[in-house]
């Protein structure tokens, strides 16, 4: 069913690029951390409910004592480190400059993943990167490369950087695990190890004193950002990568969110699109989806 295999990936895209416009609203009542702490809490409920439905629930649930450390490295960063540094950029900088930038992490991932893990990248991958690269800093230096020298760059893109490089850690150790336990398993516990993090952590931020004070508009952003976006996205994912592949379920995602995401920042908060940040943006889509293609196609 051709039909399916496009609306998968598609659909990925939107429910992932929603959460960028719901973070900015939980910002005005909530801390990073104590937004990452209840949105995977939702999620780490709605994960499990999805496991006790799977053909073999107890399987599902089975991780080795060799393994637990790597999990709460994954709660570290993907869950904790990520998010953190994610909700605490849109304070600083535009809705879509954060989807514009997080659309460098494939890119990022593949020269980690060359360096650490050994997999290697053809020419036409390396020029990818380079075009990302250049989007990624037309982007940070408003289309003036020449700030570069005065290191004069927004915090908020500086911390959304820092969530990258949380991520792209996270996805160097989901390619270890995942030749082990399914990718329902590995989210599961990250997310158990996160939000057992998050619970000390968002303590920082006195958190029980923030949900007393939510407003009903950040309790739907939280209530979508677990259920929708790190939940059924999620698995939304893993289907299109069954029936399209990995490489162009990436490569679709990543490409479309930043579009979508600055649909939704223009719709909700009238966020402009300007000449640098359409530019870098066509730059990052093109470089990562030559990083993400196969060799000659």
């Amino acid at each position: 069913m051709p039909n399916v295999k496009v609306l998968l990936p598609i659909l990925t895209s939107f429910l992932f690029a929603g959460s960028f416009v719901a973070g900015k609203y939980t910002t005005v009542d909530l801390g990073p951390l104590t937004t990452s702490l209840l949105r995977y809490m939702i999620a780490m409920g709605v994960l499990g409910l999805f496991i006790s439905r799977s053909v073999h629930p107890a399987k599902a649930l089975t991780v080795a004592r060799s393994d637990w450390g790597t999990m709460a490295l994954l709660g570290l960063f993907g869950v904790v480190g990520y998010h953190y540094f994610f909700f605490s950029s849109l304070r600083y900088t535009a809705t879509a400059n954060t989807a514009i930038i997080n659309a460098f992490n494939p890119v990022v991932t593949g020269i980690m993943a060359a360096l650490f893990i050994g997999e290697r990248l053809t020419r036409r991958q390396y020029g990818g990167i380079v075009l990302a690269l250049v989007g990624v800093l037309t982007l940070l230096t408003r289309g003036n490369l020449t700030t570069l020298l005065t290191l004069e760059l927004n915090r908020g893109d500086g911390l959304m950087l820092c969530a990258v490089m949380c991520w792209v850690l996270y996805s160097l150790m989901i390619k270890q695990l995942s030749q082990r336990y399914s990718g329902l398993t590995i989210t599961f516990y990250a997310a158990i190890a996160g939000v057992g993090q998050l619970l000390v952590l968002a303590c920082l931020e006195r958190w029980w004193q923030q949900i007393a004070t939510l407003s009903f508009s950040s309790l739907l952003a939280i209530v979508y950002m677990g259920v929708a976006a790190s939940s059924i996205a999620y698995l939304l994912f893993n289907l299109s990568i069954q029936r399209v592949g990995p490489t162009r379920t990436a490569s679709v995602v990543y490409s479309l969110v930043p579009i979508f995401v600055a649909a939704l920042a223009w719709l909700f908060f009238r966020e402009p699109l300007t000449v640098p940040m359409v530019s870098s943006m066509g730059l990052i889509l093109l470089g990562v989806n030559v990083v993400l293609s196969r060799p000659g196609d």
